[in-house]
This record gives C-alpha cells, structure tokens and sequence, in this order.
C-alpha cells in the first residue's frame, strides 16, 4: 500500500508540472499557425485576380506589363525634315490649287533627298491629278538623286501621256547625253503616242548639245508626220539662231521642201534666239506666194511698222 500511495503521488507532481507546459506549448502553436496565416504582405495582390479585397468597392489594381514595350509606328510626316514635310503636305492636299500642288511637286523633284523620293515614287503610284505627276517628273529632272534618271524613263515610256510629255520636260532639264538619247528614242518610235513624240521634239531643242541639234535635223528630214514634223522645226528654232542658220538656208531654199513646210520653218525661226529679222527679209520676195506671205508676218511680228498718231483738228 505504501508504494501504490508513493506512485500516485509521483503521478501528481507530474501532472501539476506537465499540465501547465503543455497548454502553454499549445498556445505558442497556436500562435504561430495564426502568424503565418496572417503573413501575406498587405500591398501583394491576391494569386486569384477575380478576389477583391474583403470590404472593400475598390477593384484588384490590373497587373503590370512588364514586357519589352511595342515600338511605336513612325507618323506619315511628323519625322520628316520640315521642308519636305510641308510641300508634301500640299502636294497630297486636295482642297490646294492645281497650280500650287503642281510647283510643290517640281520642288520636291529638286530635293534630291531618298526621303523625298519615297514621297514622290508615293505620290506617282497614289491617285493626285495627271499634271501633278509630270510636275513630279519635271522635276525630277533637276534632282540629284540617283534614282532620278531611271524613274524618268520609266515615265517617259509609261501608258500616262500626260506624265510622260512631263517626263520629257524632266528629260530637258537634265540635258545629258542619256536624255538626248531617250527623247531621240521617243521622237522616232512610230508607236510611241503623238504627243509624246512633239514634246520630245520640243525638248530636244531645250538641250544645249550639239547631238540634239543632230535628231532634230535628222528628224525634219525622215519624218513626214506634220505634227511631228512642225514640232522638230520648232524644236530648232528654239536654239541659238548662229547654230541652226545654216540648216534653215538649206531648208528654205532647197527646191525640194514642200511651201508648206517652209512657212512652218519661218514661223520656228520667227521665235529664234538671236536677229533673225534681216535673215527673214530676203524671203519677202521668194517665188511663193505663202513662203512671201509668211515672211511678211513675221519680219512684220519683229519689227511692227508704228502707227502714225492721229492728228487732232
């Protein structure tokens, strides 16, 4: 009995130590499991991003994009140097006169820059009037760009006749030793357009080489087209008198040139750079009667016999 009453006392003191320990062993669990479920921090949004924050009207703030950022689409002009900005702007403006849009176009044919070019080579394939376009082409024909020269003959021989009597201005204005090859190309190719043909006739007399000089006579005497024909001795009296004074004495005086074809030849040098009127006055009394009449009008156009003043009575 003694030692049954030992161990149950033993027993007790366990219980009265133990018991204590092990509810406050508890508690610090407890409080644990409570901390680290209360650990998230306050301003990291919630892995569900269709949980709002409990009493709260305010919306889960949209995650951030944090991928590399989408570059930017370059504006049509607004990175453009300005002054090609602005005739551009004119150019494609639809409300402008004809005529402004038209020298926005030469100017920007000037420019010579490849940005400008890109706005032309734009603008050709777009749908601006017919005469911008040979304004572009003429234009064309003072720039410095290098792809200048084979857009031009690219003109010169497109379906638009409107553009390409532009591209042959264009052609003028270069006045190299290609363009007078083109525009010879263009005057003698029968199944280039009529008036694509006369124009390249004109310009021809606009280049200041002697190879021009040389298609256009070479032209007065193979091609019998009239129209055609008219417009090379135009193209000859549009050059310096003293280098086609010759070939015009030849022309009037050769037998074999129809009347007609003279007066045409009278008419071109009456426009001649230089005093073609004591050249003219030895036509006025040419054999015939058209060939006299044409030189009459046009010594007359040169020098115009003054009026005498009315007297007063």
């Amino acid at each position: 009995m003694k030692s049954s009453s030992s161990t149950n006392a033993r027993d007790g003191v366990r219980i009265k130590v133990l018991g204590p320990i092990a509810v406050l062993a508890a508690l610090i669990l407890a409080a644990l499991l409570f901390k680290l479920s209360h650990s998230q921090p306050a301003n990291e949004a919630p892995a569900d991003g269709s949980m709002a924050t409990i009493n709260s009207n305010i919306p889960p703030e949209p995650a951030r994009n944090t991928g590399p950022k989408r570059q930017a689409l370059r504006p049509a002009q607004s990175e453009m140097e300005p002054e090609t900005a602005r005739l551009t702007s004119i150019l494609l403006d639809k409300s402008a006169p004809l005529q402004v849009r038209r020298e926005a176009a030469r100017s920007l044919g000037k420019i010579g820059t490849d940005e400008a070019m890109a706005v032309l080579k734009s603008a050709l394939a777009g749908d601006i009037p017919p005469h911008a376009k040979a304004a572009i082409a003429e234009g064309l024909g003072e720039s410095p760009n290098p792809a200048a020269r084979e857009l031009l003959h690219e003109l010169a021989n497109g379906k638009d006749e409107t553009v390409a009597r532009g591209a042959a201005r264009g052609l003028a204005e270069r006045g190299d030793a290609d363009a007078v090859d083109t525009l010879g190309s263009l005057l003698f190719n029968n199944q280039t357009s009529l008036s694509v043909r006369t124009e390249a006739a004109l310009a021809l007399g606009d280049v200041n080489l002697p190879t021009a000089q040389d298609q256009l006579t070479r032209a007065v005497a193979q091609i019998h087209d009239e129209d055609v024909l008219e417009s090379a001795l135009d193209g000859l009296g549009r050059r310096p008198f003293s280098d086609t004074q010759e070939f015009f004495r030849t022309y009037l005086n050769s037998p074999d040139v129809p009347a007609a074809s003279k007066v045409l030849a009278i008419e071109a040098i009456r426009d001649a750079d230089g005093d073609v009127a004591p050249f003219l006055s030895t036509y006025l009394n040419d054999s015939n009667p058209a060939v006299r009449a044409a030189a009459k009008d046009a010594v007359e156009f040169l020098a115009p016999i003054p009026t005498k003043p009315a007297t007063v009575k």
